[in-house]
């Protein structure tokens, strides 16, 4: 079997320019081929042509940290292995490659170049150290003599032998303090001719104040005074620059591990496949629910790019339902998951402008309980264009901006009954207990690996599709209200660009999962719909405002028979909360001859259009049952039916609305039970 390696060369962006894939060959040699999507999309067996040169690999995390020293090594094997110590590097490739490579993405920066150890290698290293010479960039070369270094060997082969001689892997810092050739030049060099060929060539001031930033405080305030006056500043300008480089690195500096990308090129539809059999196998939920937490992970991956970061609501009416293991699942494939079951407002800001996490929080029933300031940060994180906080902070009480943007997974007990401030931004996910019938298999005994190669499948799924998906623009359907469409949106750019039956499975998911799990509608709202079911019911287009309150107490599960402190609703309640829709009570003819307080249908007809998502669809003024018919009217009193035979109207129906809040107890919940559980059903819970 031949090895095999795909490098994906990406420009500025990060968008794809072409593939390379390296190979050895049954003889044992190395081989390569190269691939491109050309300008009608079709895939071209060929590396592209670039005017200025061959870009320079990892060429969109040069761009992204345009201050930082960058290690020029031989092989895209190398700096992969050195970008998983979070050290910045880059390669034209192997020992010949660097005539026809564009270095210009270099000039000008501190760059430390390592050469393998043979002699094609070393010639290689000077070449480049020349064309970066010509670049005015600051040259350092890696003393591989004082290394332990097979020979040909390269950076990969010192990370194993390091790894075997001291039990542990090489660190950054470690690397940082390798031997070099040449050591910093305090005086400017005017002369670049004469320079050797690893001499460093001036620094900027960056680079300097870079540097100082590493040293210990001893030996900085030693040369602190020297440094000061080579850069031509005062000493307490040099310690305000170097305190504040010192900050930057300290924010650097993430407890998070970087995770790998996956060595070779995903299928996007394929790894969302094996994400959903991965959670089915191990949490009870049903298919389409596991399938929108897949698009959710894998929109994690994509928050540089997404717009909205709705929130992963598990919720569970009992406890041992799984709800915990859900979180826990979620956050082994996240990146930079932070898992807590608290935290405080002042430590949530904080936390997430310094380590951009994906937070996993549980008990969030508890957490968000009476705390309207963590609440409203934690509203404040789902809209990249809202995500801006204001706090002030140190002994100067300095206003400071804090980024929130983030994407959050929380967990709770009828975590549904949260503010519907966080609801109406939560995708969420409805859990019950399992019966003897269902079997999961245990989180804890998952294989050893199975999540770290799922979360490197997903690393390089955003390393290879971003640009896609950032541009992905998906259909959002009618049928989804205003917030669920920004709730799903990442979710369906994510599945856009797997491709495959992924669109429409998304796009199903998203619709059930909108009408399954809205929260509860306001009592106004609610007192709306059902003044709709009534005059439905009655097939009436006026009431009294009496036998409209006695309509809406017959049902007695319902709460306006002891909505006034177990009294039925009284009609100043009533008139106080349709006040708000712009209806008031008016004066009605009965029976042709006698009046009284109460409504007509027609002055509901935009409040129902508004807020519910079947609005009555009476005919317009001037063409209805109102002016064929002023004075012989149905009314509750005469209980005449209307019917389309009598006057031209339609028959007023009550539906379950898809675009507003929606009562729990009148919707299916997830599973396809209704409220009234079954007897099997009723029995999990027990």
């Amino acid at each position: 079997m031949m090895e095999r390696a795909i490098y994906n060369y990406a420009d500025e962006a990060g968008n794809t320019l072409f593939t390379k894939e390296r190979y050895v060959k049954k003889d044992g040699s190395k081989g390569y081929a190269y691939s491109h999507v050309d300008t009608e999309g079709k895939v071209v067996k060929t590396m592209p042509t670039f005017a200025g040169g061959t870009p320079l690999y990892n060429l969109h995390r040069l761009a992204k940290y345009p201050n930082s020293v960058v290690y020029f090594v031989e092989g895209e094997k190398c700096v992969d292995a050195l970008t998983r110590l979070k050290i910045l590097a880059t390669t034209s490739g192997g020992a010949t490659s660097d005539d026809k490579a564009d270095f210009q993405p270099l000039a000008g920066r501190n760059v430390i170049v390592w050469p393998d150890n043979d002699t094609a290698g070393r010639e290689h290293a000077k070449r480049v150290a020349e064309k970066l010479k010509s670049l005015k960039a600051s040259v350092r070369e890696v003393d591989i003599d004082a290394l332990i270094l097979p020979v040909k060997g390269d950076v990969v082969d010192w990370l194993q032998v390091f790894d075997v001689k001291h039990g542990h892997n090489a660190t950054k810092a470690e690397i940082e303090a390798l031997p070099l050739k040449t050591d910093v030049v305090q005086a400017p060099i005017t002369d670049y001719s004469d320079a050797g060929d690893t001499q460093i060539l001036p620094q900027t001031d960056d680079v300097v104040i870079a540097r100082l930033a590493t040293l210990k405080p001893l030996e900085y305030d030693r040369i602190r005074t020297v440094e000061a006056k080579a850069l031509k500043v005062q000493v307490k300008t040099l310690d305000s620059l170097v305190k504040a480089e010192r900050e930057k690195l300290k924010q650097d500096d993430s407890p998070f591990a970087d995770v790998e990308p996956w060595h070779e090129a995903i299928n996007p539809a394929q790894l969302l496949d094996e994400l959903t059999s991965t959670i089915l196998r191990f949490i009870v939920l049903d298919k389409h629910q596991a399938q929108t937490a897949a698009l959710w992970i894998g929109a994690c991956w994509f928050i540089d790019v997404i717009s909205f970061a709705p929130f992963a609501l598990i919720n569970a009416p009992e406890r041992a339902c799984g709800k915990t293991l859900l979180l826990t699942l979620i956050g082994r494939l996240t990146p930079r998951t932070l898992q807590a079951s608290g935290i405080s407002p002042a430590a949530l800001y904080r936390t997430i402008e310094k380590y951009k996490p994906t937070l996993c929080i549980d008990e969030i029933e508890t957490v968000l309980k009476d705390n309207e300031p963590l609440r409203g940060i934690f509203n404040a994180g789902y809209s990249r264009d809202s995500s801006i906080i204001v706090r002030c902070e140190g002994d100067d009480f300095e206003p400071k901006p804090f980024n929130i943007w983030g994407m959050k997974a929380i967990a709770g007990i009828n975590a549904i009954k949260l503010a519907d401030t966080v609801t109406s931004r939560s995708i969420v996910f409805e859990l019950r207990r399992k019966t003897s019938s269902e079997t999961v298999e245990r989180l804890r005994r998952a294989e050893a690996g199975l999540f770290e190669k799922l979360a490197s499948k997903l690393a390089r799924f955003a390393d290879d599709y971003v640009s896609e998906v950032n541009q992905a623009r998906p259909a959002l359907p009618d049928a989804l209200g205003d917030r669920e469409q920004d709730n799903f949106e990442p979710l369906l750019q994510i599945a856009s660009v797997a491709g495959e039956h992924w669109p429409d499975t998304a796009l199903n998911a998203a619709l059930r999962l909108s009408r399954a799990t809205q929260a509860p509608m306001s009592s106004a709202n609610e007192l709306l719909a059902d003044i709709q079911e009534v005059f439905e019911a009655k097939q009436v287009i006026k009431i009294t405002t009496t036998e409209l309150i006695n309509a809406l107490c017959e049902d007695t599960e319902k709460s306006w028979a002891t909505y006034n402190r177990g009294k039925q609703l009284s009609p100043r309640q009533l008139s106080n909360k349709l006040k708000d829709y712009g209806i008031a009570s008016k004066t009605i003819r009965i029976n042709g001859y006698e009046t009284a307080k109460g409504f007509e249908c027609e002055q509901f007809k935009d409040a129902f259009e508004r807020y519910l998502t079947d609005p009555l669809n009476l005919p317009s003024q001037g063409n209805n049952l109102l002016e064929s018919n002023k004075d012989g009217l149905s009314s509750v009193t005469d209980r005449k039916v209307v019917t389309v035979t009598d006057f031209q109207t339609v028959t007023l129906k009550a539906t379950p609305m898809l675009g507003c809040d929606v009562v729990t107890d009148k919707m299916p919940i997830l599973g396809g039970i209704t409220n009234t559980r079954n007897e099997d059903e009723a029995m999990r819970f027990l």
